[in-house]
């Protein structure tokens, strides 16, 4: 596949990713008041770092996608896409279940399930493209991170 179009196809995945999931986000009202109401762990970060965070997180997708689409098909290579797609799939839900549905625990399950996701996408990735699997680890570390605290929450909130 060329390029370009790789780019493309990307780039208009994580995007809409970006965008499902931005339309249940703490930037709505109704979520960022719940939000603030929730008691959090002390390293919880403010959210202008988790903005940038994932916006920089974003384009990592969107590189770690075009390299991938640019590589020769393999089982390998459909491994690696596959995964992908599930990272981004938690990319669209896990907003809807944590800020839209309030589901504190199933959201650390989604949470869960997108940090195997991005390992899973690292692993098939590193028989691929060794650059693609290393621009996945910044996520890997990132949804760790996640989990844990969305795993706080729920804890915090039932206690």
């Amino acid at each position: 596949m060329k390029t370009s179009t790789a780019g493309l196809i990307s780039v208009g995945s994580v995007a809409t990713a970006a965008i499902i999931g931005g339309s249940w986000g703490p930037q709505q009202p109704r979520a960022g008041i719940w939000y603030a109401s929730l008691r959090k762990p002390a390293y919880t970060p403010d959210g202008s770092v988790i903005a940038v965070t994932w916006g920089a997180l974003e384009l990592l997708l969107c590189a770690v996608g075009t390299r991938l689409l640019t590589r020769r098909p393999s089982h390998a290579r459909t491994a690696a896409l596959l995964s992908w797609s599930a990272t981004l799939a938690g990319l669209a839900g896990y907003p809807a279940v944590f800020f839209g549905r309030k589901r504190l625990g199933e959201s650390a399950v989604v949470s869960a399930a997108m940090l195997g996701a991005t390992a899973a996408t690292t692993v098939a990735a590193e028989r691929v493209d060794r650059p693609a699997a290393a621009a996945m680890a910044p996520l890997v570390v990132w949804t760790a991170f996640a989990t844990l605290l969305s795993e706080e929450l729920w804890r915090l909130r039932r206690g």
